[in-house]
């Protein structure tokens, strides 16, 4: 059995790392590490970069650790919207701004298969039980999409100059 599919160690891990991830202080930390376990779950996976949005969406899915259910909803011209049904560590604790520190993971994978990802809808949002995301090829400007994590009210963080995301 893979790491990224041992279910008891993958709920364990997601524990641990939004501890890092609810602290903005830590977020060097916390880009560091949500960007390593992409690597290992990506290696692991055997994940390669994707020819189309189809490919995109199952390149993401294909590294996705245990427990996780990425469910393509719709590609509209150049955009996949898909939704993300697991039970994140942050699901109702209205920290949204940790959701989009520790979505570095998706993010970080979909930079390595030619993609980018924006969280539209955060399961950490109070009373919501999955993700929403839209997924575009590397490149394609995000700029018409508002994150979740700018969206939630009270949050003071600013996406990074070069993340849209």
């Amino acid at each position: 059995m893979s790491i990224t599919q041992n279910r008891r160690l993958v709920a364990w891990v997601r524990q641990a790392v939004a501890w890092p991830n609810r602290h903005p202080s830590w977020r060097p930390f916390s880009d560091w590490l949500m960007r390593r376990l992409a690597h290992v779950a990506m290696r692991k996976a055997g994940a390669r970069a994707a020819d189309n949005l189809e490919e995109l969406h199952e390149q993401w899915e294909r590294s996705a650790p245990a427990l996780a259910s990425y469910k393509l909803v719709k590609i509209e011209k150049d955009t996949a919207y898909a939704e993300i049904h697991s039970e994140c560590a942050l699901r109702g604790t209205g920290d949204v701004g940790a959701c989009y520190r520790m979505m570095e993971y998706d993010r970080e994978v979909m930079r390595r298969i030619g993609g980018e990802l924006v969280i539209l809808e955060s399961q950490a949002s109070p009373g919501r039980t999955f993700c929403k995301v839209a997924m575009r090829r590397r490149g394609a400007s995000m700029a018409d999409f508002t994150p979740a994590h700018l969206k939630a009210a009270g949050t003071s963080e600013k996406a990074p100059a070069t993340d849209a995301s």
